[in-house]
């Protein structure tokens, strides 16, 4: 059991070694980066809510009519 113990923590410490290895070869983007791709998510998002919005509004008053008219 004290030998299975002992493989896991070195090998959770080896691990985490290499972890921080591999974090030190990471090219980290600039905060002026991080800001403007956060604006183009904003605006992506902000763009599909508003087609999400005005084809829902569409379909809705396409089906509405339609409805009205088979009655």
């Amino acid at each position: 059991m004290i030998g299975f113990v002992k493989r896991t923590v070195s090998k959770a410490v080896d691990f985490f070694g290499e972890v921080k290895a591999e974090m030190t070869k990471v090219a980290w983007p600039t905060r002026e980066e991080i800001v403007a791709s956060t604006w183009v998510v904003i605006t992506g998002v902000f763009f599909v809510a508003v087609w999400i919005f005005l084809s829902d509004s569409v379909s809705q008053t396409v089906i509405t009519t339609l409805v009205g008219i088979l009655r």
